[in-house]
């Protein structure tokens, strides 16, 4: 968290509406492209975003210790996913969102569209872990608390995901040497 991060989040936790719609402003992006890879739907990415930065300014004043403030707004973000997706039935859609910038050439498209089956062809408790792990940056013990499964399940769940990515990709000459996840 960066000087002008904890800035803004002090002047909103005072009630400076302005620092708010700055705080808005700055973190839209990278609650909308989080929501994206949770719901793999555009719409409700946007409505759940507006709904994240409502329970965030409700909730802000709350947060007695603002070096917290990372691991409590990805928490919040995540758990405004998970408790999205319980509510609802999945409906696969083409639409997901992976990369943070656009792609430059027509071999990152085509890496973006492999990627995109790939994840659309795992299980939803696959893909949840599966980003949890790897886009959220949560260790094994958080998803297994937030998601309320066993580690062990979290792990077989993370490895059957790993694998079937894994095998996508090998298949696919196009994108032969992409990543598909750190080991640990």
């Amino acid at each position: 968290m960066t000087d002008k991060d904890l800035e803004i989040v002090l002047r909103c936790r005072s009630g400076d509406e302005e620092a708010f719609t700055d705080f808005v402003l700055h973190y839209t992006p990278y609650v909308y492209r989080t929501a994206v890879a949770f719901l793999h739907d555009r719409t409700e990415a946007e409505d759940l975003t507006q709904e994240i930065f409502l329970k965030v300014h409700r909730s802000l004043s709350q947060l007695h210790d603002l070096r917290t403030f990372p691991a409590w707004f990805k928490r919040l973000i995540t758990n405004a996913c998970l408790d999205h997706l319980k509510k609802k039935t999945p409906v696969p859609t083409a639409e997901f969102e992976l990369d943070r910038a656009a792609p430059s050439g027509p071999e990152q498209w085509e890496t973006r569209l492999v990627l995109r089956e790939a994840l659309a062809g795992l299980s939803l408790e696959q893909r949840q872990v599966l980003l949890l792990r790897e886009w959220q940056g949560y260790e094994y013990r958080e998803i297994a608390e937030l998601m309320g499964i066993p580690l062990g399940t979290v792990k077989s769940r993370l490895f059957s995901a790993r694998a079937h990515l894994k095998n996508v990709l090998e298949e696919e000459p196009r994108v032969r040497g992409t990543s598909t996840g750190r080991d640990r």
